[in-house]
């Protein structure tokens, strides 16, 4: 635990299941169920090795958590506030009286679910594997993150949070609404992959459900507050914290690749329950943080190559903000 932190702020680690409350329906009775999830076993993606300047790929610094939990935390999801392509993030409100005891006597800022999509609870063990790489970074760069959890949905359950996505494996994604509440219609039935409302009596019913459970996946993580302004030239403070906030992930050797607009957020309010934490390679307390490490990679790029890489991404991205142009990496 970093020294600055509040003493009695809960371990990443500390969680050993999850229950996530009535958000799964029985499909002929919709009797409601709790979804229990446990503590799951992240997988990193394959390294990438380059040719030229190279170091050996940084190991991992030695980790200050203590011994791994037995709490379970009790959630009530609420409002949908993301989502992409593998997974949708919701609010998350902690029920107390249902959770382990000891938790009362601890800290925790608020909370966010990140919830993977049908058939796609492989991506968040990717993204887990990065958060604990990263531990040194949590609270200062990245968000403090509590754990990867998985379960399985059984055949006669209907998961809220798919309603929307295929029931037919490898298909196009749904097509999610920024405004759409996801827990407040009575039916959890899963949909085909296309709205609800483009269907007519006389269509094709929806293929059968799975005839095997299906896993999903969850990581827990503090919420974070919205994106960077756009339309208006960004004041100089912004383009130098996210320039240097990419300079910390270098030397862990992380190369993020999702540098988007969409995954740098600002950090939590001053007023939090914990504090922003300064970043361990440059002392800075940054008012950003860095989300989405599905696809990152460690690599063995040297500190010159990286920084001159992170660099040349986050000026392509800040340099178009001004102008309501929101660059992709891919467009580079």
């Amino acid at each position: 635990m970093h020294p600055l932190d509040n003493p009695n702020a809960v371990p990443s680690n500390a969680f050993e299941s999850v229950t996530l409350s009535s958000l799964a329906k029985h499909v002929e009775t919709h009797a409601p169920h709790d979804v229990v999830l446990h503590r799951g076993q992240p997988r990193p993606n394959k390294e990438f090795i380059v040719k030229g300047p190279i170091r050996t790929p940084t190991p991992r610094r030695p980790s200050e958590l203590p011994e791994p939990g037995k709490l379970n935390i009790h959630l009530i999801l609420g409002r949908k506030i993301g989502h992409g392509r593998v997974a949708r993030v919701y609010e998350a409100t902690v029920d107390y009286a249902k959770s382990s005891p000891e938790l009362q006597q601890l800290v925790l800022p608020p909370l966010v679910v990140k919830v993977s999509r049908r058939y796609d609870a492989r991506h968040l063990a990717k993204e887990a594997y990065y958060y604990d790489e990263m531990e040194c970074l949590q609270g200062s760069v990245i968000p403090r993150y509590y754990g990867f959890f998985q379960s399985t949905i059984p055949v006669d359950w209907n998961f809220g949070p798919w309603r929307r996505d295929s029931i037919v494996r490898g298909s196009r994604r749904s097509v999610d609404s920024d405004t759409e509440s996801e827990f407040d219609d009575d039916d959890y039935s899963p949909r085909p992959n296309v709205p609800e409302e483009e269907y007519s009596s006389d269509e094709e019913p929806p293929p059968p459900p799975p005839v095997t459970p299906t896993k999903v996946s969850i990581l827990i993580m503090e919420r974070l507050g919205g994106l960077m302004p756009l339309g208006k030239p960004l004041p100089e403070d912004i383009i130098d914290d996210i320039t240097s906030l990419y300079s910390n992930l270098s030397h862990l050797a992380v190369d993020h690749v999702d540098i988007r607009y969409y995954n740098i957020l600002r950090a939590p309010p001053s007023d939090s329950p914990l504090p922003s934490l300064p970043a361990p390679f440059t002392q800075r307390t940054y008012e950003w943080r860095i989300v989405d490490f599905k696809n990152s990679y460690k690599t063995n790029r040297s500190m010159v190559v990286f920084d001159g890489y992170y660099e040349g991404y986050v000026e392509r991205l800040l340099t178009n903000l001004p102008y309501n142009d929101i660059w992709e990496p891919w467009d580079f």
